[in-house]
């Protein structure tokens, strides 16, 4: 399943993120990395409850907009107490990949890597006869 925008917040020492689950149109919310509340379904907006976990549980609450509504972009707000968070929007990636270089170093890394597997490949047959 593709998945849509992400948004996260570590906030009172929690992790909060709310993952659109794309085509769907639906969204789940994150705590610590457990699903702890799901959106609904069509619309793609809502208010959704939850609870930070601990003695004692604590509320929250998450408002997703409808994409239509900001040009487009879903926009979420995390409420928790009298305080609200704008959640920000984060790539699907990992944040510990790094991106591929462009130009001659990849071309290098590719003739490297072929000139290797041929070495190895010609290695292997002469010594077959």
């Amino acid at each position: 399943m593709a998945l849509g925008p992400r948004f996260h917040v570590d906030q009172d020492g929690h992790s909060v993120t709310v993952q659109f689950l794309g085509a769907s149109g639906g969204f789940e919310v994150l705590v610590d990395g457990k699903a702890v509340a799901y959106g609904p379904d069509r619309s793609g907006a809502g208010t959704v409850t939850a609870e930070f976990p601990g003695d004692p549980p604590r509320p929250l609450r998450v408002i997703v907009s409808r994409p239509r509504e900001m040009g487009g972009e879903p926009f979420c707000v995390l409420e928790t107490g009298r305080m609200r968070y704008l959640l920000p929007r984060v790539p699907l990636g990992g944040a510990g990949k790094r991106a591929l270089p462009a130009g001659r170093p990849v071309r290098r890394g590719v003739r490297r890597s072929l000139r290797r597997f041929a070495r190895g490949f010609l290695t292997r047959r002469a010594g077959r006869r």
